[in-house]
């Protein structure tokens, strides 16, 4: 069975990282040399954050603004319309890159080996840039019709895909021909942030409307819908392989969760109807549903009250996963109470 927990940050009970110097976290990126994230903001400042959650700033000077790649010993980030790279032992800046007509540029993707490749928001345009030559880029898709945001590498099919913003679609661009065709065009969501991908081959996407995370399975046949209290504007995430553990920005804030390594829809994850489990201490449930159908999910005291609403609306058909980790609510034994046209259940629960 697949489990899926929060991973709590030192003391801090929901799983999340917020103080003064996290402001609208715009992407965030693991650094597996000093086991750390990065994040960059709308005011530029790159922040990291240890793992006992402690915050610091990145080197001296040193900006981001929007999308960022780690690899080969190097932060790269986009800050405004510049391309910036930084050694991630020294802090100190390595190169930057001035990208003639730029009109808005946001999410980024890497090889890890050589290139990478960045989205122009507002010009509706993607370009390539070999990071040994950090003045050697290209615009290698031009005035796409779509307004592209997060994008990233898919080796295995020698493609990029990225997801768009208004119409929430997901695209794919093959790296010989340059071609984009739609991969799954009928998500359901609007205003689609980032993506990146587990160790599993499954994709994630995080969209603002709603504002939720959606997980997929490699050829997007089976979706899995993943509802954080908490996140707000979950902008470009990412999955850092080497723990399983997504990182979810937005707003002034990044919340944490934790996988066990499985794929969406294996055939041993049925359950009757619901289930209810805890993994690092908090209440995961879990539920699926035939059609598309109103939710209520409340949470309740031991004396009935209603004391948090975790979902009031339409939720698609599939596999729905509810990580109760950020709800801030004291300690204690509360019921979880579910009820839809075809599913209704109350189970006990304890928050830590």
């Amino acid at each position: 069975m697949k489990k899926i927990y929060t991973l709590a940050i030192a003391s801090l009970l929901f799983g999340w990282v917020s103080a003064q110097s996290l402001s609208n976290v715009e992407s965030v990126e693991y650094d597996p040399i000093n086991n750390r994230y990065l994040t960059s903001s709308d005011n530029s400042s790159i922040v990291a954050i240890a793992p006992n959650g402690a915050l610091s700033y990145f080197g001296s000077g040193t900006d981001a603004s929007h999308g960022m790649e780690i690899f080969d010993g190097r932060l790269f980030a986009i800050n405004g319309s510049q391309i910036r790279s930084y050694d991630l032992t020294t802090e100190n800046q390595l190169s930057s890159t001035n990208i003639s007509g730029a009109q808005f540029l946001n999410g980024m993707a890497s090889n890890g080996v050589d290139s990478i490749w960045f989205t122009d928001f507002s010009g509706r345009d993607i370009y390539a840039m070999n990071v040994d030559d950090p003045t050697s880029y290209t615009m290698i898709a031009s005035n796409i019709g779509i307004t592209p945001n997060g994008i990233v590498y898919d080796g295995a099919n020698n493609r990029c895909l990225f997801v768009t913003w208004g119409t929430g679609t997901i695209r794919a661009m093959d790296l010989n021909s340059y071609a984009i065709t739609t991969v799954e065009g009928s998500t359901g969501l609007s205003n689609i942030d980032g993506i990146d991908y587990d160790s599993q081959g499954n994709w994630f996407v995080s969209s603002w409307s709603p504002n939720r995370i959606t997980k997929y399975n490699n050829d997007f046949s089976v979706s899995e819908v993943i509802t954080v209290p908490g996140i707000s504007s979950p902008a470009d995430i990412c999955y850092a392989t080497e723990t399983d553990t997504l990182a979810i920005p937005g707003a002034g804030q990044v919340l944490f969760v934790g996988f066990e390594n499985n794929s969406v829809g294996i055939e041993d994850e049925s359950f009757e109807t619901h289930e209810v489990y805890y993994n690092n201490r908090f209440p995961i449930v879990r539920f699926s549903l035939d059609k598309p159908q109103e939710v209520n999910f409340d949470i309740v005291d031991m004396s009935g009250r209603v004391v948090f609403s975790v979902l009031d609306g339409t939720q698609p058909a599939g596999q729905q996963t509810v990580v109760l980790s950020s709800i801030g609510l004291y300690s204690g034994n509360y019921v979880c109470r579910v009820s839809s046209k075809e599913l209704s259940f109350s189970e006990r629960i304890v928050i830590p």
